[in-house]
C-alpha cells in the first residue's frame, strides 16, 4: 500500500487539511505562499492574496484560455500547452513568489466520510486504508491515500474523512507547474477550495449546513458543509460547454462564436432559440443539483441544507439561480468571494469585482489554503 497520513482535527473555521507536500503525500501543512493555481478544463486561473488583519485582500487574478483537450478528465493531457499557458500567465502577472496551491477534481479523486470502532489509536491508519480500499476505483498501489480525524467517542467509534487520489494525475500537475517554474508546494481538493473561500466570507451556524455548488466548463461540483466538515461531496460531468455544444449544434456555429452567444452581451438580446436551449440547460443544472441534494439528506446524519451558494463560470445563466431554487426548495443565491476578503482598489474596480467573481472562488480557495503555512 502507499500513501501517507495526518491525523488532526477541524477546527472551528478551518480550512481543508488535505493537502499533498512535496513529497508526493498529503499533508497537513501548507507552504505559505498565498498563490492559487487551478488549472481547468478550460482555463487556468491564477490568484495572489496577502494578508489584512484576520482575512485577505486580492492583488492580483488572471487566466488564459487553454486549447482544447488540454486537460480531459481533469488529467493534463497535452503537457506542453498547459506549461506555456501557466508562463504566459506568470509573465503578465509579473508574480514573483514560486510557491502555489492547486487543486484536484474529477474521477481521480475520491473523498468519503467513513466511520469505524478502532479501540487502539495506532491501529487507526491502518484501519482506515484498509476499509477505504473498499471504495477505490482502482489500485491502491496507484493513490496516495490520507485521512482526517472528525471525531473520536469514548467508545472507539471513530469518524474520519477519507481522500485518495491518484498518484499519475497529481503527477501530470506538479510536473508541469514545475516545468513552468513554478513549485507545487501544496496539493488540495477543489471541493475544500469551496469551502475555504465559503468560509472567509460566511459566519458558520452551528444548526446549519449549506451546499455549495461551482458550475465549471465541463463539471458541476457539489459540496455541503457544516461548522468546517465536509459532510457531502459530488462531482458531475454537466458544464457550461454543454450549453455551447447545443448553441453550436442548433445554430451551426463554430465553438467561438457559440460561445459568445452563451456569454451575451447585455445590451443585445439573447435570440429566441438560445433563450430556449439556456432554459432546458438550467433545468438540467437544477436536477442534478436536487438529485445531490436529495442524496444527501437520505445518507447524512448532518444538518439539513438551509440554503445553496452558486459559483462558477456558468452560474450567471439567466434564470439559472431562481430554477434551482425552484426545484430543491430553497433559498439560492451566487457566492460572493469578496463579502469579508478584500481586493486592491488600485488594481480591480467594482465592476471587475463583479465580472469575475463567479470565476475566481476555486483558486482564492487554493490561495487562502496555501497561505497558511
Amino acid at each position: 500500500m502507499t500513501g501517507s497520513s495526518t491525523v488532526g482535527t477541524f477546527g472551528r473555521g478551518a480550512c481543508s487539511p488535505f493537502l499533498m507536500d512535496e513529497n508526493g503525500f498529503f499533508s497537513l501543512f501548507g507552504g505559505g505562499s498565498a498563490i492559487g493555481l487551478s488549472i481547468g478544463s478550460s482555463s487556468v486561473k491564477l490568484v495572489e492574496l496577502v494578508r489584512q488583519k484576520k482575512s485577505w485582500k486580492l492583488i492580483h487574478f488572471s487566466m488564459l484560455p487553454l486549447p482544447e483537450d488540454s486537460v480531459v478528465n481533469r488529467e493534463v493531457m497535452n503537457h506542453v500547452a498547459v506549461v506555456d499557458v501557466i508562463r504566459q500567465l506568470l509573465k503578465n502577472s509579473k508574480i514573483s513568489g514560486k510557491n502555489v496551491c492547486t487543486g484536484l477534481s474529477g474521477p481521480s479523486l475520491i473523498i468519503k466520510r467513513m466511520t469505524l470502532e478502532v479501540p487502539n489509536k495506532n491501529e487507526l491508519q491502518d484501519a482506515v486504508f484498509w476499509e477505504a480500499e473498499q471504495y477505490l476505483p482502482f489500485d491502491p498501489s496507484e493513490v496516495s491515500m490520507d485521512f482526517h480525524v472528525v471525531s473520536r467517542g469514548k467508545d472507539a467509534k471513530t469518524e474520519v474523512v477519507f481522500v485518495a487520489a491518484k498518484t499519475s494525475v497529481m503527477d501530470s500537475y506538479t510536473s508541469a507547474i514545475s516545468d513552468a517554474g513554478l513549485k507545487a508546494k501544496t496539493v488540495d481538493s477543489e471541493f475544500f477550495a469551496l469551502q475555504n473561500i465559503f468560509e472567509a466570507n460566511y459566519p458558520a451556524v452551528a444548526s446549519q449546513a449549506v451546499a455549495l455548488v461551482d458550475i465549471g466548463a465541463v463539471a458541476t461540483k457539489v459540496v455541503v458543509v457544516q461548522e468546517g466538515i465536509p459532510l457531502y461531496t459530488k462531482d458531475t460531468t454537466i458544464g457550461g460547454r454543454n450549453l455551447t455544444s447545443d448553441i453550436q449544434k442548433h445554430l451551426n456555429l463554430n465553438y467561438e462564436d457559440a460561445e459568445a452567444l452563451k456569454v451575451g452581451n447585455g445590451n443585445v438580446p439573447t435570440p429566441q432559440e438560445v433563450a430556449e436551449l439556456m432554459q432546458v440547460t438550467s433545468e438540467n443544472f437544477a436536477v442534478e443539483v436536487k438529485r445531490a441534494l436529495d442524496f444527501y439528506n437520505a445518507s447524512s446524519s448532518g444538518a439539513p441544507v438551509a440554503y445553496v451558494l452558486l459559483t462558477g463560470g456558468s452560474s450567471k445563466i439567466p434564470d439559472l439561480s431562481r430554477m434551482i431554487e425552484e426545484k430543491v426548495g430553497l433559498p439560492v443565491q451566487l457566492l460572493n468571494p469578496f463579502t469579508q476578503v478584500g481586493y486592491d482598489e488600485k488594481v480591480f474596480t467594482p465592476d471587475m469585482i463583479q465580472m469575475i467573481s463567479p470565476l475566481i472562488a476555486v483558486p482564492m480557495g487554493l490561495a487562502i489554503r496555501g497561505g497558511l503555512g
